[in-house]
Formats: C-alpha cells, structure tokens, sequence
C-alpha cells in the first residue's frame, strides 16, 4: 500500500491539530478531537477537547464529551461529561452524567438533562393550570420551582 493511505484518518472522525484553526459549523457522525482552536457550532456523537484545544460555539454532543482544554459558549451532552482538572468552561452546559475533576472551572450555568426535562413537564403543569383557572392569585408567588430543590441530606449513623 500507498504511504498516503497507510494514514489516512478514520472515517467520521475529525481532528484538529495543535496550531490549526478552524471556523466552521462542524457535523461529524462519529468523533470530533480538538487540540486547536475550532469556532462555530458543532454537533457530533462525541466530543474530546485537548489541553491545548479550545471550542467556542454551541456544541451539541448526542452520546460522551471529554473536556481537559477550554469551551466557551454551550455545551449540551446528553451522556457522560468529563471535565477535567485542566479544563475551563465559560457558558451554559447540560448534560446527562457529570464527572468533574478538581480544579475545573465553570462560569455559567450548568443544569442535568433531568432536571430541564422536570422543569418542562413542570412549566407545562403550570401552564395546564392557569388555562384551567386553577392558578395561585396574582399577589403570591409562584414556588413551583421549589419542587426541583432536593430534600435534606441524612448522614448514617
């Protein structure tokens, strides 16, 4: 075989090198590996960003992101994310798992897949109700929210 083809990179699989710069909307069905700096959106079924690789746009992970570089921007994984300890997130993330290392950083907000889909089923309650007249009178407030809030923690004795 052909030196060429001997390295050739797998099929559905994207890769940034450290020093390259891309600024494209990015949809690969497999695997994106950033170890340069990539601007615009993405949405891939996987997603590892490099200590050296940086992301900035609204990025939509079907399955697992693996974070040890910087993202700015959104972040939606719907399985497992990784930020590691070398990792920085400046934007709004969700996700379905979350695995953080110490010494992440996240500036934004950050909400679980779960809890955006209680919100919603929540909201739509809601909104069944004021339709229906049975909504709290205007000068009390709503405390909706307040069922997402977890109950009291107990230690074993």
């Amino acid at each position: 075989m052909s030196a060429a083809i001997d390295t050739m990179p797998e099929a559905n699989k994207l890769y940034i090198g450290k020093g390259v710069t891309i600024k494209a909307a990015v949809l690969v069905s497999n695997t994106v590996v950033i170890a340069g700096y990539l601007e615009g959106d993405v949405s891939v079924e996987n997603l590892i960003v490099s200590e050296t690789g940086t992301i900035r746009g609204r990025i939509s992970v079907a399955r697992n992101a693996e974070i040890a570089g910087k993202v700015f921007e959104r972040l939606d994984v719907k399985g497992l994310l990784i930020l590691r300890s070398s990792s920085r997130v400046d934007g709004n993330i969700s996700f379905g798992t979350l695995t953080m290392e110490q010494g992440a950083s996240v500036t934004g907000e950050v909400s679980s897949a779960h809890s955006r889909a209680d919100q919603r089923s929540s909201t739509s309650d809601r909104n069944q109700s004021a339709r229906f007249g049975n909504s709290a009178p205007a000068n009390q407030p709503d405390l909706s929210a307040l069922e997402l809030m977890p109950g009291p923690v107990t230690a074993p004795v």
